[in-house]
């Protein structure tokens, strides 16, 4: 009999999320199209996951289910196992605390057909709590650069896109909403497990996929955040040294430059001004941060790599408190 090659390879990569693992497995094996594998990589869970994973691997449509005996450390670890295992033309790695609408697959599809050029697709994401309850969407997350962009569905052309978007943070908020080609990534092999890289290797993955290359982006939330306690985000949020995490956004800036310079994107003049600019902007907070915070030392070494920027600032503040003090002396007088 002959086997049909799987369209898609949807990669479930979990830890302790027995809470919401059968969710997101049932939003799986729901979708409305239907030639896919899937592939169950377990990071040495705790819980009671092992248990739930065996359960769904009896269904036909797992090609895969891995249980590690020792905790890999890095998400992006167990992306590089299911990528290289992956079978399918296109590849969605469905985080096991996340749920989708059951016709995501199809949707994202449907753009792919559309437009050959594509690497990437993406939908927007509704924000939902452990209880699977919806408390907003993830457009408010670039308010910044004017709602309507992303309102409407769109095809665009991927340097652009970093440039005007991704340059500045990562906007695609989370990877379950994402559908990608596996030749793509396959071609820049593996994803930087760096232990720097925990918290943003997926903002470097996406710039490294579209470089030169298109993307899509379907305006309708088809796939549902959860934001936890133990969710990534949550636990970035928890870091309060302000100073590593500037440090480890730098890493990765620096990281991305060195790629572009072998990719070159045609508009690699104008990303790397933004980049310098904001790395510089960084470099001044964390000098203020350390100065603010008894490290005086360093943060004035800091803050004589930026010290145009701390002149400009402290000019801009100086003019601002004068107005703002003759301002209220004149409400005084009346």
């Amino acid at each position: 009999m002959t086997t049909i090659a799987p369209l898609v390879s949807i990669i479930i990569p979990n830890y302790n999320h027995e809470n919401y693992l059968k969710h997101r497995l049932e939003s799986v094996f729901n979708q409305s199209y239907t030639n896919f594998e899937i592939i169950l990589l377990d990071d040495c869970s705790t819980d009671n996951s092992r248990a739930i994973l065996l359960e769904y691997a009896q269904n036909p449509k797992v090609s895969h289910c891995v249980f590690n005996q020792i905790n890999s450390g890095n998400t992006f670890v167990q992306w590089n196992k299911g990528i290289s295992l992956a079978k399918g033309k296109y590849i969605w790695i469905a985080e096991s605390d996340d749920f989708a609408v059951n016709t995501f697959l199809e949707d994202l599809l449907n753009v792919f057909y559309l437009n050959d050029e594509l690497v990437l697709v993406y939908s927007q994401s509704n924000k939902v709590d452990e209880n699977s309850s919806k408390t907003g969407s993830w457009i408010d997350f670039t308010s910044e650069f004017g709602k309507d962009f992303f309102l409407s569905n769109f095809v665009v052309d991927g340097n652009y896109f970093i440039e005007r978007f991704l340059i500045y943070k990562n906007i695609i908020p989370n990877a379950s909403g994402v559908l990608f080609l596996r030749d793509r990534a396959i071609q820049l092999g593996d994803l930087d497990t760096d232990k720097e890289m925990r918290y943003c290797g997926d903002w470097l993955f996406y710039i490294k996929l579209i470089t030169n290359h298109s993307l899509g982006f379907v305006a309708e939330p088809l796939n549902n955040f959860r934001y936890h306690s133990n969710s990534v985000i949550a636990r970035s949020k928890q870091i309060n040294d302000r100073v590593y995490l500037i440090n480890v956004v730098k890493i990765m800036r620096d990281k991305m430059i060195s790629f572009f310079t072998i990719e070159c994107p045609k508009n690699i003049i104008e990303i790397s001004k933004i980049n310098k600019k904001i790395i510089r902007e960084h470099e001044y907070e964390k000098a203020m941060y350390l100065i603010r915070n008894n490290q005086k030392r360093l943060g004035f070494k800091v803050l004589l790599t930026v010290l145009d920027l701390f002149f400009i600032k402290y000019k801009f503040m100086k003019n601002f408190l004068l107005r703002w003090e003759r301002f209220i002396n004149t409400i005084l007088k009346r």
